[in-house]
């Protein structure tokens, strides 16, 4: 029974590694903007089904085209925002953030649409050669590495860069006092645009490494922004550490609950622990120290 619980444990911190990826971008993009991208999720949707179709027609190293996919999604948050979310600023509070509401979810449609008729709505993933290591019973693959590799990277680039580049202190002050940094000469708008840019970009890593071990499909997209959101309101907003525990805590009641009662029931434990963080903790419940 030990080994089972360890085995689920492993299961369950990658996935949950997965699922903080995304909640990253999610963050970062609401933290700076005050943008609820409910398309987000679909992007990583939408990376992952790309990254497959161009690993089964040119056989690229997943590394490779994360690297490929990391400009491309660049380019198209930046366009989403300057083109779709930008122009809804000249509106009242109460029709921007109903407008973005429509906006995000319109995009997530049609970007959902596009995807299932070019790629089909089935579920994908890469395939790699897996050699299995087993300790004591416990099984862990090569893919499993790679993935926990590929979250460590990217959670330290992204705090570094955060913390230690021009870049990270434009973003922070733009989030603290947008005026008083364009009187220092920061552009918000370019940072803005710029955010919402990278927060893309992030995410489809997050797609790549995610279909390597996760089959993924169009319309899965809206499931996994739940899940982020859920992340961001129990590690609180903008808490780089918080939201990676608190994927990691999702994740691995997803895969207990699984287990133990049934996997139908392990989609909608996110709902569920939305509902009662709101209750209990809405300031979330990892930011109070913070806060």
């Amino acid at each position: 029974m030990t080994t089972i619980i360890i085995q689920l444990l492993i299961g369950g911190i990658l996935l949950g590694g997965l699922y903080a990826l995304v909640a990253f971008g999610l963050s970062l993009i609401y933290g700076v903007v005050r943008v609820l991208n409910f398309a987000h999720g679909t992007l990583l949707a939408i990376a992952g089904i790309a990254a497959s179709v161009m690993f089964a027609a040119w056989g690229h190293n997943p590394v490779l085209i994360a690297i490929l996919l990391f400009p491309i999604f660049f380019g198209f948050g930046w366009l989403m925002y300057v083109y779709l979310l930008d122009p809804l600023k000249s509106r009242n509070p109460m029709q921007a953030t109903v407008g973005t509401v429509l906006v995000t979810v319109g995009l997530l449609l049609i970007i959902s649409d596009i995807a299932a008729l070019l790629a089909g709505p089935t579920s994908v993933n890469i395939r790699l050669p897996v050699d299995v290591f087993i300790l004591q019973g416990i099984i862990v693959s090569t893919t499993d590495v790679y993935i926990l590799v590929g979250i460590a990277a990217l959670t330290l680039a992204l705090h570094l860069i955060l913390t230690r580049t021009w870049f990270g202190r434009a973003v922070r002050s733009v989030t603290q006092d947008a005026t008083g940094a364009r009187i220092c000469g920061v552009r918000a708008g370019a940072i803005h645009a710029a955010t919402v840019a990278f927060g893309s970009a992030i995410v489809a890593i997050a797609g790549v490494l995610y279909v390597l071990n996760y089959p993924v499909n169009p319309y899965e997209g809206f499931g996994l922004t739940v899940k982020a959101f859920t992340i961001i309101i129990l590690g609180g907003i903008g808490n780089l550490p918080g939201a990676l525990l608190a994927g990691i805590f999702l994740g691995v009641a997803e895969a207990l609950t699984g287990f133990f009662w049934t996997s139908d029931w392990a989609p909608g434990l996110s709902i569920f622990l939305l509902l009662v963080i709101l209750i209990v903790f809405p300031q979330g419940f990892l930011s109070r120290k913070a806060t």
